[in-house]
């Protein structure tokens, strides 16, 4: 790979992101699956991070690690030399995973596979023989990776591998069959699936444990095929498979080729199938049954909606995002019932999956200023995840990396580890693959105390849609009650209201007890009178534009 650059916020030069370190370790072989032996190392741990597609074996997109807060800056950033469209970084144990296509022309498939320093994005180790990998997932000691080479394709390098973490040497590898799915990994099995069957797989050496004929998910390309829980492997064809023997636990028949992605989450698998670019119609259709039975608990169905990626699932909802020429909308649904919770409209496109931290939703997209749309940027966009409402919002500065001057980049899926959130960018838009491999970059955005500057803010010069500025927001706190503010009680409890601020798209942030700590969100909150001394009561309001005003109330009793 040629060498290019990879600086920090402040632009300092630091040591060259790709450098080809790896080796491959002779290995014997026999049976299609080539084993290195390893000794002393067959104790299972789960490592901690984002370890997998969708985040791990459920893929449900979410993680109880926090992204940046309470608002994000550029830790480092880097040029790929490559693509990662439809695959995800990964992030265990301190170390970061990139899975990269360098060349995807019909015939010479290439790729970069590498281990990265967390803090500096200095390689630990590279390995540039597997061509187009797949997101991998990390196991133990172990990463496990499918590539995405078709089987049209004479490269003798194509298949399922298994790598040391420590220094990217092959411990295993299948090559009987040139396409896997990126895989779910146990204590002991390995979980798989290729166009003929769905396999479990010995985690340390690769020997099949069993495979079940015809129980297939490679309907397309995206990563997230198979999930699992609790003893059970679904399958996007509407099959369940027990993990111990690969039996049929319980089949749907869905009515056109496969039900879609499933995600699995307290007792219900979400299936979740996408028709843009692939069926007639633009639309979204999720389903959740039962995991242990497969009966339907109830359906969703969206027309008309371009966006292409998979939903996040959390205790309480699903989220799924609509994108399309008039806009974007990030749509909160009930997990139990499928009633829409909330829905909220977000500027520019987004057609990355939403990732889910600790309460925050994350998605990765495009904003193109009305003003002059030659200048989009990439967007990160952070909101709350009980209520739809805005955290923060981050255009990413691509100005000293090399991007298509025809196809400004957008951000694609955001995950996020210890505080850290991590994305790649692609020239979106276009229609040339070989400019993917080329102008993709890499972000990494760590926590900061301090609200983005003005190169990382959304324009203020752009009003709403009747042509008016923006207002400047004015906090403002009133009390829901009867009660006269000058005629308190200790112990009354007292709502207090902040609708009647001024401002457009605004977050509300409360600081209850003056102590710089906003720990509470949404337009009204309730509070107690003490009984001894006086309670502050501080608001802070942000608009659309990243602007802010603040105020404060002080309570207490006669």
């Amino acid at each position: 790979m040629s060498e290019k650059r990879h600086t920090s916020e402040y632009g300092n030069t630091r040591r060259t992101f790709l450098k080809t370190i790896g080796t491959v370790t002779t290995v014997a072989g026999y049976g299609g699956i080539s084993i290195a032996r390893r000794e002393g190392r067959s104790n299972w741990a789960r490592p901690d991070g984002w370890t997998g597609p969708r985040s791990g074996p459920g893929r449900t997109g979410t993680t109880d690690d926090r992204g940046p807060t309470p608002y994000p800056v550029t830790d480092w950033k880097t040029d790929l030399d490559g693509s990662m469209y439809h695959s995800e970084p990964i992030v265990a144990d301190d170390t970061l995973y990139l899975a990269v296509t360098t060349n995807d022309t019909p015939g010479e498939f290439s790729g970069s596979f590498g281990a990265y320093d967390l803090e500096s994005g200095v390689a630990k180790w590279t390995r540039s023989d597997i061509p187009a990998p797949k997101t991998p997932t990390v196991g133990d000691e172990m990463i496990y990776i499918a590539t995405k080479v078709p089987e049209t394709s004479d490269s003798d390098d194509v298949g399922f591998y298994a790598l040391d973490a420590d220094s990217g040497d092959t411990m295993w590898s299948r090559t009987d069959h040139d396409y896997w799915s990126p895989p779910v990994v146990t204590e002991d099995r390995i979980y798989t699936s290729n166009k003929n069957a769905t396999f479990a797989f010995d985690r340390m050496t690769g020997e099949t444990v069993w495979e079940a004929d015809g129980v297939d998910s490679l309907s397309d390309d995206i990563d997230d095929a198979l999930s699992y829980t609790d003893g059970t492997v679904f399958v996007s064809d509407g099959t369940a498979l027990d993990a111990e023997d690969g039996s049929t636990e319980w089949q749907v028949k869905p009515e056109r080729g496969t039900l879609g992605n499933p995600s699995v989450r307290d007792g219900l698998v979400y299936y979740t199938r996408n028709e843009y670019l692939v069926g007639d119609d633009d639309r979204i259709r999720v389903q959740a049954r039962s995991a242990d039975t497969g009966e339907m608990e109830w359906s969703y169905r969206e027309t008309e909606n371009a966006w292409d990626g998979r939903p996040a699932v959390t205790q309480r909802h699903i989220f799924v995002v609509d994108s399309d020429s008039d806009g974007s909308a990030v749509t909160a649904l009930d997990s139990k019932t499928g009633d829409v919770a909330w829905t909220t409209e977000i500027p520019g496109a987004f057609f990355s999956s939403p990732v889910v931290g600790d309460g925050t939703i994350y998605l990765g997209g495009q904003y193109v200023s009305e003003s002059d749309p030659s200048e989009g940027k990439a967007l990160i966009y952070a909101l709350d995840s009980a209520t739809g409402n805005r955290k923060w919002s981050y255009l990413l500065d691509s100005g000293d990396l090399e991007t298509s001057p025809e196809d400004p980049p957008a951000a694609g899926t955001p995950v996020v580890s210890d505080g850290k959130l991590y994305a790649a960018t692609y020239p979106a838009g276009s229609t040339l693959d070989y400019r993917y491999v080329y102008y993709s970059n890499f972000f990494v955005l760590d926590s900061c105390a301090e609200r983005p500057d003005e190169d990382h803010r959304l324009p203020v010069d752009e009003g709403p849609d009747d042509g008016t500025d923006v207002p400047t927001p004015e906090a403002c706190i009133e009390a829901i009650s009867n009660i006269d503010w000058d005629d308190l009680d200790a112990g009354d409890l007292l709502q207090l209201d902040a609708s009647c601020s001024i401002g457009r798209g605004l977050q509300f942030e409360w600081d209850i007890g003056g102590d710089g700590q906003y720990e509470d969100s949404g337009s009204s909150i309730s509070v107690t009178v003490p009984r001894c001394g006086s309670l502050t009561v501080k608001l802070r309001i942000t608009d659309t534009n990243d602007d802010t005003d603040s105020t404060s109330i002080s309570l207490s009793s006669n």
